[in-house]
């Protein structure tokens, strides 16, 4: 730990013993700024990667020379796809502490690997097309682009969030669900994946297989019994009744008909 004021290294004490400065509001702010990091840490250990970053930006907040939280928030950034954000994190690292930072490996790792920067920079194009299609209401190619976005990276867990949330609004929720498990193995327990999920699940409880409920389109509806599927009409009504009596009129129409017909056809009968 280091003197805000003049930079010397600090001891157990409340004052900097190079310029005898109080110390003791730096010690308490960089000790929150430390507390903060270990929850990110722990966090990070169990793969709840958006509580992490939360912890980790405020760490930072209270001390942006924090190098152990900030290097921890690149990697959290790169787990879950976002390798821009990591570079920068660790660009800024290593801007504010040179010597001795694992930023410096981490970028050398990342910028001798021309292939892997070249398919960054494609899917970055890609996915910002993407958005551009979104707010153009163009969800078709949008959900086309994603696919590709979610192929080359599946650990972008924003990528694969906008794919199912395309998807529930196509009502493709099988497909949403899909998406948003690849999501869920990145960053546990991320609120917007929970609650697109839960979505999913409450409509495909209401229609999906075995329920023994209706699904389909608007015209037809479909029936999942263990293996069989029954499809008929949405609108189907039992005209059994209707149709008989239909049958019955038309028959005697016919028989009318033909009984008038055999008589203006036979001989009159004449006296012999």
């Amino acid at each position: 730990m280091f003197c805000y004021n003049c930079g010397a290294q600090l001891d157990s004490t409340d004052t900097c013993p190079n310029c005898e400065a109080d110390v003791r509001v730096i010690k308490k702010i960089q000790a929150v700024s430390n507390r903060l990091y270990n929850d990110g840490l722990a966090k990070a250990k169990v793969r709840n990667l958006s509580g992490a970053i939360d912890d980790l930006k405020l760490s930072l907040r209270y001390n942006k020379m924090n190098m152990d939280a900030r290097n921890l928030l690149g990697l959290v950034y790169f787990e879950m796809g976002e390798a821009v954000d990591a570079l920068s994190e660790w660009v800024i690292s290593k801007s504010l502490i040179p010597d001795d930072n694992p930023a410096s490996e981490y970028l050398r790792k990342i910028q001798s690997n021309n292939v892997y920067l070249e398919k960054l920079n494609q899917t970055i194009k890609k996915f910002n097309q993407t958005l551009l299609y979104c707010r153009q209401g163009n969800e078709d190619l949008a959900v086309i682009q994603l696919k590709k976005v979610v192929s080359e990276n599946p650990k972008l867990v924003k990528g694969q969030q906008l794919l199912a949330l395309l998807y529930i609004k196509e009502e493709k929720y099988d497909l949403a669900k899909k998406c948003l498990k690849a999501a869920a193995k990145v960053d546990k327990n991320n609120i917007t994946t929970m609650t697109y999920l839960q979505e999913c699940s409450e409509h495909l409880k209401d229609g999906g297989k075995g329920s023994g409920k209706e699904k389909g389109d608007k015209d037809t509806v479909t029936y999942e019994s263990g293996n069989d599927i029954i499809i008929r009409p949405r609108r189907f009504k039992d005209n059994t009744t209707l149709m008989s009596v239909v049958n019955i009129l038309v028959g005697a129409a016919i028989g009318i008909a033909v009984v008038c017909f055999l008589v203006i056809r036979s001989p009159s009968a004449g006296p012999e």
